[in-house]
């Protein structure tokens, strides 16, 4: 009788292997990103309607991304805050980037910030700026999601530096009281907040709603020409 083989495992090859590792890896839970709010806002500029989205997620690095994003057929404005929260609790803006594209014409502008050298550095095409920062200053669009904060939390100082296009402006805030608004056929109790100016020809307003989680339900704003923005939330 002849001698029996001895049959060795197979052993894939490093290509099967491998292949077989990224399978495992594509099937392993992804860190999800959470989102914090995702509102609907009706928008009329100088009579024309538009649709407008304000959001807010934390990222899977801890960071956190504040978008307001604006569109109809003609036009589509997106402003996104890259920012993370300080250790005294106030949003600290990273990356503030700015979209439009009306009739087919697209443009962008960045300011990103660098806290260890105290310099933002704004860009748009072959415009470059930089700045000087401090401690507490927010972007152009990162004081909207600080000012319900500060309202959430009942603090009476509204007041913020807004680093916008390479410098700062100051956005003061005034609390006017309560009123009714009617939103979507629903009586809803604001607080109405006016920006503080010197400009008598440009106005802000600002209506915050407590229970709505002092989320902001409508703005109003009106330049020196007088046009006029006019953005209300759309109640569910």
């Amino acid at each position: 009788m002849g001698s029996m083989k001895t049959l060795k495992p197979h052993c894939p090859s490093k290509f099967v292997r491998r292949f077989t590792a990224a399978l495992l890896l594509l099937c392993l839970p992804a860190l999800a990103q959470q989102t914090l709010f995702d509102i609907q806002y009706k928008t009329r500029i100088e009579g024309i309607p538009i649709t407008t989205d304000r959001s807010v997620v934390q990222l899977q690095d801890g960071t956190y991304e504040y978008r307001m994003r604006s569109s109809n057929f003609l036009a589509r404005f997106e402003e996104t805050s890259h920012f993370r929260i300080a250790a005294n609790g106030m949003l600290q803006p990273l990356r503030n980037v700015s979209e439009r594209k009306v009739f087919g014409i697209s443009s962008k502008a960045t300011t990103d910030f660098d806290w260890e050298s105290g310099v933002a550095v704004y860009r748009r095409k072959d415009d470059v700026r930089e700045i000087e920062i401090s401690e507490g200053m927010l972007d152009r669009t990162l004081y909207q999601y600080q000012l319900e904060r500060d309202m959430r939390s009942g603090q009476p100082d509204l007041s913020y530096d807004i680093v916008d296009k390479g410098r700062v402006r100051d956005f003061n805030f005034e609390n006017l009281g309560v009123e009714m608004l009617d939103l979507d056929s629903q009586q809803v109790s604001a607080f109405k907040l006016r920006r503080v100016t010197d400009d008598s020809e440009r106005e802000t307003l600002v209506w915050l709603a407590a229970d709505y989680d002092y989320e902001i339900v409508k703005i109003y704003h009106r330049e020196e020409d007088d046009t006029e923005y006019v953005m209300t939330r759309i109640i569910d």
